[in-house]
């Protein structure tokens, strides 16, 4: 596939010019919500939530259907987007740092560059989990058997995010773990569950549920502090592990070239999706961060998240 971008900037100066009137645009058709993850991850919940409030609020004319395109660390939905719903407005894209970090990786592929973002909503630390009852107490005993048996201990990943996360705690160790990947969150916990891999390194809202029902337990949080609602979760610092802080971010986009007024109306549509009390609710019951950026700020910010992708690739040896 020939990677067709822009830089950051060119696109935030494209958006630059739109004024604050609310368009006339509005769809007339049912929307494709392309989520290019597995069901069940953290992923597919929240692009799933999205359309729930959108539609209970009754915020858009028609359906929206969500469409999961897994594959390729993302690669393979948002190429179906660009290959077969390019400049359509009635299409919207769930994006996330794998939509950035894929690219980087391995060239030539289709990635954020390739559409257009609306709005980022959220932020997500990770979190590592065994399955309950596993040998392993905590990070450091994983670290321990990881530095004795290198590559045998298996940490369930669901992308190139998960793998970078991960990356990073091997580079704070000194350590090699057997990465075992997923289409999505949802199949990396069901691995867990059923005893094929150690580990998993994701998010608390793929996690949660089972963390609650104590199915798995979590092992490490790799933010500098324990999340409220998992207090007896310590962090990896608190276990002597000084990994470099990585967050998911979650964020809309609709394809490049869709026309200016749809941009604007998607905008509007999310900005007041953000504004709902379910929407909150569903960030603190999933022990997120809200960080709502509209368009031209959410460009700002990729940019930024660009520059330290490329700087953590680097450093781990991922490329670039």
């Amino acid at each position: 596939m020939a990677q067709r971008s822009r830089p950051w900037l060119a696109t935030l100066l494209l958006f630059a010019t739109c004024t604050g009137a609310m368009a006339q645009w509005k769809p007339t058709q049912d929307v494709e919500f392309v989520i290019p993850f597995g069901l069940g991850g953290g992923a597919d919940l929240f692009a799933r939530t999205l359309i729930k409030i959108a539609q209970d609020e009754k915020m858009v004319p028609t359906h929206i259907v969500a469409n999961n395109k897994p594959g390729g660390g993302t690669a393979s939905g948002v190429g179906y987007v660009v290959s077969s719903r390019n400049k359509d407005p009635h299409t919207l894209v769930l994006i996330n740092p794998q939509t950035q970090i894929t690219p980087l990786r391995v060239p030539r592929t289709f990635g954020a560059k390739d559409l257009q973002p609306i709005m980022n909503f959220m932020l997500d630390d990770y979190l590592l989990a065994v399955k309950a009852g596993s040998p392993y107490a905590s990070a450091a005993d994983m670290v321990a058997a990881a530095k004795s048996r290198p590559r045998t201990i298996s940490v369930g990943s669901a992308g190139t995010a998960d793998d970078m996360a991960i990356a990073l705690l091997e580079q704070a160790t000194g350590t090699r773990f057997n990465l075992v990947r997923f289409n999505g969150g949802g199949e990396a916990l069901t691995a867990l569950l059923g005893g094929h891999v150690d580990s998993v390194a994701g998010n608390p809202i793929e996690l949660m549920s089972q963390l609650q029902a104590k199915t798995i337990k979590g092992v490490g949080v790799f933010r500098p502090t324990r999340f409220e609602a998992l207090a007896d979760v310590p962090t990896l610092e608190e276990q002597g592990i000084k990994v470099t802080p990585f967050q998911m971010w979650r964020g809309v986009a609709i394809p490049k070239g869709a026309p200016r007024e749809a941009a604007m109306y998607w905008e509007d549509v999310f900005a007041r999706v953000a504004r709902t009390p379910a929407f909150k609710s569903y960030i603190a019951t999933n022990v997120a961060t809200e960080k709502v950026l509209g368009t031209q700020d959410f460009l700002a910010f990729l940019s930024e998240q660009e520059t330290i992708y490329k700087a953590a690739l680097a450093r781990i040896g991922g490329k670039p």
